[in-house]
C-alpha cells in the first residue's frame, strides 16, 4: 500500500513559512523606547534636556528656530554609532521651553518650563531663592523633582487641589535643608504642574513678624502635559 506525503509536506511548509514570518515581523512598537527624560537648570541658569533610551533604540532631536520649539523622536531599530543617552542645551524664548516627545512617530508627552530669563553680570549673585533643579520623567507616569537652594531658605511643600498644582513654598527663614527630592506620580487625565512660589519680603523695616509683608512669584512653574 503506498502512502501519501503530500499532506504531511504541506503542513510542514506552512509551519516553516509561519516561523520564518513571525522572525522577520518588527518588535512591538507599544514598548516604551526611553528610560527616563530630565529637563534641567544649572547654577548658571542655562538649560537642557538629557535623554536616556533603552537597548535597540535611537533618537533624533530637531528645533524650529522660528517658533523656538524642540523635539525629540525616540525609534526603534539599529543606532549605528549614535549614543544611547543625549544632552541638548535649550533657551528660553518668551519666558518659556516646551520639548514634545515622540516615539515611532507618536507623541507621548510634552515637558515645560516657565521661567524669567535673567542673564547675571560677571560676579553677580543671583537674588533667587532657587539655585538649580531638574524634573525627571521615570516611566510609568513617574516624575522626580530635585533641587538645591541657597543657605537661609526654608522649604515647605503644598498641594493646591483648587487648581492641580504642586506648590513648593520658598521663604526666607530658618534652613530645613538646601537639596531635595520630591516624586509625583502623574494622573493620565491630567496635566502635571508644579510652581515654585517665591515669598519676597516688601518692608524689611517691620518691627514685628506679624507685620511682614510678602510679594508672592511664582517662578520657575514646570510640569508635563499628555499622557504620561
Amino acid at each position: 500500500m503506498r502512502r501519501s506525503y503530500l499532506p504531511f509536506l504541506m503542513i510542514l511548509s506552512i509551519l516553516i513559512s509561519a516561523c520564518s514570518t513571525e522572525e522577520n515581523m518588527p518588535e512591538n512598537n507599544d514598548q516604551p523606547l526611553l528610560k527616563s527624560y530630565k529637563l534641567s537648570k544649572d547654577a548658571n541658569g542655562r538649560y537642557a534636556i538629557d535623554v536616556d533610551l533603552v537597548e535597540g533604540a535611537y533618537t533624533e532631536t530637531y528645533k524650529d528656530e522660528t517658533t523656538n520649539t524642540n523635539t525629540i523622536y525616540a525609534y526603534q531599530g539599529e543606532a549605528g554609532n549614535r549614543s544611547k543617552s543625549s544632552s541638548n542645551t535649550l533657551t528660553l524664548d518668551n519666558n518659556k521651553i516646551s520639548v514634545d516627545v515622540y516615539e515611532n512617530n507618536v507623541q507621548k508627552n510634552t515637558i515645560w518650563v516657565e521661567d524669567e530669563n535673567i542673564t547675571l553680570a560677571k560676579g553677580q549673585i543671583s537674588p533667587d531663592f532657587l539655585e538649580e533643579y531638574s524634573l525627571e520623567y521615570l516611566g510609568g507616569g513617574e516624575y522626580v523633582l530635585d533641587f538645591k537652594v541657597r543657605s537661609g531658605v526654608m522649604v515647605n511643600f503644598e498641594y493646591n487641589a483648587d487648581e492641580n498644582i504642586y506648590e513648593v513654598h520658598l521663604k526666607e527663614g530658618t534652613s530645613n535643608g538646601l537639596k531635595f527630592t520630591k516624586l509625583y506620580n502623574k494622573s493620565p487625565n491630567l496635566p502635571l504642574r508644579i510652581d515654585f512660589v517665591n515669598y519676597i519680603l516688601i518692608n524689611s523695616q517691620a518691627r514685628s513678624t506679624e507685620t511682614l509683608e510678602y510679594a508672592m512669584t511664582r517662578v520657575p512653574r514646570t510640569g508635563s502635559d499628555g499622557v504620561y
